[in-house]
């Protein structure tokens, strides 16, 4: 890969996690970011955009030499998930259960994005290009335009650059999708009572609310409800203080409101990955999940992984045609996937909660609980 010159757009978590993977690979990268991340901490508070991810990407993440450079009070292994239905079903997954102490990290995508910025600035073989962006590309000729005028030639080049994704639009690939017409309210809180290093979901028909620990005394909450609704708690502080407490405190005891924001969501799927023999959309330049789950980023990692793997036994254009067909056929599966659990485990039907139900004690039986963990994982 030595002799490849890849030129990505976008230096978020799966940008930059591309532009250090290709680079140890010993490709020739330019990374284009217009906002780059601060490489000072940021403290010890953290943002609300917190990402879930499973062990086996954190393993790679970590073989990429994010270890001893991320800061560490901006990561939280977790050993349990629960999920819980309408009717107080609950199912856990332990990691104990296939031999290992966790079945991922909670980590802030900040202090991630600036550990992999933070590596990259190690290699020689990584260009930074902050000050100027594509304007334009030409395929046949494989370059992009800059603002400046300036031409820049590519092997490859990879659209990191999220859910509006410039590179898809100059390379005039759609999408197909719709609006959820909810919205996902976040509050990080300082708690009175130590949590567990466990992460739940509880179902509801106006969506599920959650808890994702930060620490043994911080946590991020999380709750979906109509888009209406969320916008107006956010109007008024009281009433949302008043809400997360009716949600919460039953499960979690008192806390404090540190911050809270929220966010609508989006469901987007490429009608294509790649173009031309030469482009490809990763991460969610290519796919928008709901986020029910947490599958967001962990999807767009496995995008990075599985290109490499075939770039490392393929031309280019080869390696991207059977890129394209994997990942778009494992996406799919998942966002079909979360969906479905959304739509049927919100249901007020009797006999889509009873469906639920007899799903979440069939996933007790230990051979499928056990697959059910290791798909967790990422294994």
């Amino acid at each position: 890969m030595q002799d490849l010159t890849v030129v990505i757009n976008g230096g978020g978590m799966v940008g930059a996690a591309s532009a250090l993977a290709f680079a140890k690979a010993g490709a020739h990268v330019k990374l284009f970011e217009s906002n780059p991340p601060s490489l000072d901490n940021q403290g010890n508070n953290w943002d609300l955009r917190i990402s879930s991810v499973n062990a086996a990407n954190w393993q790679w993440l970590l073989s990429l030499g994010i270890h001893g450079v991320i800061d560490p009070g901006k990561v939280k292994d977790y050993q349990r998930l629960t999920v819980t239905t309408q009717s107080g079903q609950s199912l856990t997954f332990d990691a104990s259960e296939v031999g290992l102490t966790s079945l991922g990290v909670m980590v802030e995508n900040n202090a991630l994005q600036s550990s992999l910025w933070q590596c990259l600035r190690d290699y020689d073989n990584v260009d930074f290009v902050t000050e100027q962006r594509i304007d334009s590309l030409d395929s046949q000729q494989k370059t992009v335009r800059l603002t400046n005028n300036e031409h820049i030639p590519f092997d490859l080049l990879l659209g990191c650059d999220g859910a509006n994704s410039v590179i898809a639009k100059l390379s005039n690939i759609a999408y197909r999708g719709w609006d959820y017409d909810q919205r996902c309210l976040l509050a990080n809180v300082e708690l009175e009572q130590p949590i567990e290093p466990e992460t739940w979901e509880v179902f509801r028909p106006q969506g599920p609310y959650a808890l994702l620990p930060l620490s043994d005394t911080k946590a991020c909450l999380i709750d979906y409800d109509e888009r209406a609704s969320i916008r107006a708690l956010q109007h008024d502080e009281s009433a949302l203080q008043k809400h997360l407490y009716s949600v919460f405190e039953p499960r979690v005891g008192k806390f404090r409101v540190i911050k809270a924001a929220s966010f609508p969501l989006q469901r987007k799927h490429a009608l294509y990955y790649t173009s031309n023999g030469c482009i490809a959309l990763l991460g969610d330049s290519a796919h928008s999940i709901h986020p029910m789950a947490g599958q967001g980023v962990n999807l767009g990692f496995a995008d990075i992984q599985c290109l490499l793997n075939e770039l490392s036994n393929k031309p280019v254009a080869q390696a991207l045609n059977v890129y394209e067909k994997q990942r778009k056929f494992e996406n799919a599966k998942m966002m079909r996937l979360m969906d479905a659990l959304q739509i049927s485990w919100r249901s007020t039907h009797p006999l889509a909660r009873f469906i639920a139900d007899v799903s979440l004690t069939a996933a007790k039986a230990p051979l499928l609980k056990n697959f059910l963990i290791k798909q967790a994982i990422g294994d």
